[in-house]
């Protein structure tokens, strides 16, 4: 009688467990936190729950939360844009898009924004973002990542460089640490990004969608309060190059 009621209590915890793990979700996020990251992580978050899923966040390099999420050892990526996932044929694309942001060169001065279009002088770039190596090579600039550790900024002061590739999310979020006025280039490309799912949860990914879809609105609205913050600023001047 003891015996059998131990392997039921055992059977139970088991049970438990396996139902706690299956209703996790391993998500990858390489882009370092922020209120303007947070803002989205809360999106994403809120989409799972309504689900009854409970999201377990992996801070991760770039290219080694893709492989993982690719291989199915984590469930999920948090942001991407199309052109750097769509290589990697394990993931499902959710289309409701997280974020609506430019990208552009920010320079300390206006030839130096035109001497890096025609590709004469080094562009910084943060590495956790894999899009700003293809817009180096389709604007044939002369680019190489650095760690920034979530401030592109820090790459004028330790990297004494005159021009970077960033985008809104980021600048928004360094405008604090800014001691200099930049300028900033015309819009070199114009970039979505979304929530992406490993194969395996095909089925979620359908009512994900429907979830995030009805978010559409606080997605848009955070998307231009960060170009505004950004437009607005006294420290960024835009050209009109």
């Amino acid at each position: 009688m003891f015996n059998r009621l131990i392997l039921a209590i055992v059977m139970l915890v088991n049970s438990n467990v396996a139902n706690s793990a299956s209703n996790e979700i391993s998500i990858g996020i390489a882009v370092k936190e922020n209120k303007y990251i947070a803002d989205i992580k809360e999106i994403v978050t809120q989409a799972y729950s309504e689900l009854d899923k409970t999201v377990i966040w992996k801070k991760l390099p770039t290219n080694r939360s893709l492989r993982l999420t690719n291989t199915g050892k984590l469930d999920a990526e948090f942001l991407r844009v199309n052109t750097v996932a769509e290589e990697y044929k394990n993931l499902i694309k959710l289309e409701t898009p997280l974020i609506y942001a430019a990208i552009n060169l920010y320079c300390e001065t206006p030839k130096d924004c035109e001497m890096a279009l025609l590709g004469k002088i080094p562009v910084g770039y943060n590495i956790s973002y894999k899009i700003y190596e293809q817009v180096c090579k389709k604007q044939h600039l002369s680019c190489y990542g650095v760690n920034t550790d979530g401030d592109p900024t820090i790459l004028f002061k330790h990297n004494k460089l005159a021009v970077i590739l960033s985008n809104d999310l980021e600048i928004a979020a360094s405008l604090v640490n800014l001691d200099r006025v930049l300028f900033k280039s015309t819009k070199l490309e114009e970039a979505t990004g979304h929530h992406y799912i490993n194969k395996n949860h095909k089925d979620l990914a359908v009512k994900l969608e429907a979830q995030l879809s009805k978010r559409i609105k606080q997605v848009k609205a955070n998307s231009k309060s960060i170009a505004d913050l950004v437009k607005n600023n006294e420290m960024i001047e835009e050209l009109d190059f």
